[in-house]
């Protein structure tokens, strides 16, 4: 029996415009019913997450930042930040690539140069608490993630030269297909799933999880039924267990738990 559902959000539980369908509602009742933990595994902040899904939020697990910071409702269970010095020298690293926008993802908030400003309405869409600088020697938070975005949605050529570069100890993911964050090496939406399970006593044959793109690679292999969107980069297809016949557009992820809930069958 199924104990723990998690999804992706962008590309897997959103549609186009940040929305899902209402059916979730009483989707996630029933899951709570039957004490069916459900997980929101997302390279978006913790903060966007939570104030998105008031007042369900209460009772959601969040691996947020693509795992980085982990939580049930306002309750932190773990989080996971870059040294100092590394974060310095991926941002010096990063400054061969003036076209790119860079933003980090803090525990207070995200930090943003105050030349990027033009791309806060992409910002907002995946984080909260914007804080601009002349420079980010002037940020004191403690970093999360760095977070890459090609405006012109082809992050792809970048993102081999930048692993390249980094320094030891951190790795970097792409996010669709205009994102690519950098994060430690070893945490990632995987490894936020398996400390849930262990802290739930739930296995990984007991639970699903919804996919689409790089960033979603170790969520899927976390659990025992993994679905990858139809719309889902082919290397995630490649591994999930079974491809969904519909895209997000379609709300593939609440058809799916639909059949689960419905036929409480695996």
């Amino acid at each position: 029996m199924i104990k723990l559902i998690a999804t992706d959000m962008d590309g897997t539980f959103l549609d186009g415009n940040k929305m899902f369908d209402y059916e979730f509602l009483s989707q996630f009742y029933k899951m709570q019913e039957r004490d069916i933990k459900f997980v929101l595994a997302s390279g978006n902040q913790y903060i966007r997450l939570f104030a998105q899904f008031i007042p369900m939020s209460e009772d959601i697990y969040f691996v947020a930042d693509n795992g980085s910071y982990i939580a049930k409702g306002p309750k932190l269970i773990s989080y996971n930040t870059i040294k100092k010095d590394a974060v310095k020298a991926c941002l010096e690293a990063l400054q061969k690539y003036p076209r790119l926008f860079v933003l980090m993802s803090g525990l207070k908030g995200t930090h943003l140069l105050k030349k990027d400003k033009p791309y806060e309405d992409v910002a907002i869409k995946y984080y909260r608490n914007l804080t601009y600088y002349d420079s980010f020697d002037q940020v004191t938070d403690e970093v999360m993630k760095i977070a890459i975005y090609d405006p012109e949605g082809d992050i792809h050529t970048y993102e081999d030269q930048i692993r390249a570069i980094l320094p030891d100890g951190v790795t970097a993911t792409t996010a669709g297909n205009e994102w690519l964050d950098i994060q430690n090496t070893g945490v990632n939406k995987g490894a936020g799933i398996r400390l849930l399970q262990k802290e739930l006593g739930i296995k990984k044959e007991e639970c699903a999880a919804f996919g689409d793109a790089m960033n979603d690679y170790t969520l899927l292999q976390s659990v025992k039924y993994s679905y990858a969107m139809k719309n889902a980069d082919q290397r995630i297809k490649d591994i999930a267990r079974e491809v969904l016949p519909w895209t997000n557009e379609e709300q593939g992820v609440i058809k799916q738990i639909r059949k689960i809930l419905n036929d409480q069958y695996i």
